[in-house]
Parts: structure tokens; C-alpha cells; sequence
């Protein structure tokens, strides 16, 4: 048997392989992004199979062979219901999963990451603001090293911000915890702003749309 890992971990992605066994990508507070296979989740007998659940909130043990990782066991923290329940908080939550997913690179560690993906599938269960999304992939951003400054005129006009409104300009600039930042009351015009340099800014790090968007409008058309 290889080393053990114990570490919090969120579930990013998860999905079924063979009869019996499960693929999931976990989000870990201490080693990053990881794939993990579990072994025999689905089995009716596994203690594990209710835990591997995309956007989970779990304390895991994985097992480090020469083949891989293997999960030994999960014991879930917060299991995040309404996100499965509600399509918006399921979109929501998908969105920040696939920017994780494509931005973070295995086993590259980042505490401050963990905890901003932990707090927004925390407000994705909880209802949230209408700026949740946009929110996190600034800070997100942010994190990575990614994210341009809007400290000056010139930087907002740069991205079409020119007549951003005083609430929309603290709002880029300010330094404070997640949700505190995400309930920042802004006009609807200053959305709609926020919403294209979002849009922009994600255009210039992504080849392609993000998918789970695509999929929820197809859920929305033909429910």
C-alpha cells in the first residue's frame, strides 16, 4: 500500500466509470488539484458512494499508488443540497467548477484558492447575490496573478469602464473577504458593465465558452 493522505477536499467533478467505480477530481487544501479514483463507490455497500458528489465538501484519506490515487474513504462536511436541487445554483456552481478545473494545474497547492471555491458553493447553497459569479472569477483571477488593475481612468476605459458609476468603481478596487464583496449593491447599468468585463476577461484566457452555460440553457429550453 502506498502513502495516505488525509486533507479537505471539495469535489470539483465526478462522474461514473466500469460497473462499480467512480472518477473525481477533488479541489484539496493541502496538495491542489488531484484526480482521484474511487473504487467501488457505487456499490450499494459503500460507505462512500453518497459522498462523491460534484460540489461536495468532504474530509478524504487517498491512497498514493504507483497507478494513481485511490480514495480510502470520505466523511462529507457539507454536502451543499440546494445547489442539485435549484438549475440557477447548479449553473452557478458549474461555472466556478469549469473555471477551477481549467485555470489550476494538478498538485499546485493554494489555501487561498480552496477557501474562496469553499465560500462560493457555500453562497451558491445559500441563494447568493446577482453578482456571486462575477465575484469569484475576479478574485479567482485575482489569485492566480491574472487580473489587471482598474485603479486608474485610463485602465477602465481600456475595458470599455469609462462611465462605470462610483459603486462599480469601489467595487474593483476593494480588498475585502468574498462575501462581503459579493453583496455590494450595484445599478443594474453597472452590472451589465461588470458583466462584459467579465465576459472580456474570460475571453482573453479561455479558447472556447464555457460549457455548463451552454448545457443549463439547453436544460432551461426543453423543460
Amino acid at each position: 500500500m502506498g502513502r495516505m493522505h488525509t486533507c479537505e477536499a471539495l469535489v470539483l467533478k465526478a462522474y461514473d466509470i466500469g460497473d462499480a467505480d467512480r472518477f473525481c477530481i477533488l479541489l484539496t487544501d493541502t496538495r491542489g488539484r488531484v484526480p482521484v479514483n474511487a473504487k467501488g463507490v457505487r456499490k450499494l455497500s459503500s460507505k462512500n458512494g453518497s459522498a462523491i458528489q460534484s460540489f461536495q465538501n468532504l474530509i478524504v484519506d487517498i491512497a498514493e499508488h504507483s497507478s494513481g490515487l485511490y480514495l480510502r474513504s470520505a466523511k462529507c462536511l457539507e454536502s451543499y443540497p440546494c445547489i442539485r436541487e435549484d438549475l440557477n445554483k447548479f449553473t452557478l456552481a458549474s461555472r466556478a467548477s469549469e473555471l477551477l478545473l481549467h485555470f489550476l494545474h494538478d498538485t499546485e497547492p493554494s489555501h487561498n484558492i480552496f477557501s474562496l471555491a469553499k465560500e462560493y458553493f457555500k453562497c451558491c447553497d445559500d441563494g447568493g447575490s446577482s453578482i456571486l459569479f462575477q465575484t469569484f472569477e475576479l478574485m479567482l483571477l485575482k489569485e492566480l496573478g491574472l487580473l489587471p488593475s482598474f485603479a486608474s481612468d485610463k485602465s477602465l476605459k481600456d475595458f470599455g469602464l469609462a462611465k462605470a458609476g462610483n459603486e462599480l468603481r469601489e467595487y474593483l478596487c476593494l480588498d475585502s473577504s468574498f462575501q462581503e464583496r459579493s453583496k455590494v449593491m450595484l445599478s443594474d447599468i453597472d452590472k451589465m458593465m461588470l458583466d462584459g468585463l467579465c465576459d472580456l476577461l474570460l475571453e482573453d484566457h479561455l479558447s472556447f465558452p464555457l460549457r455548463s452555460v451552454g448545457v443549463s440553457q439547453n436544460l432551461i429550453t426543453h423543460s
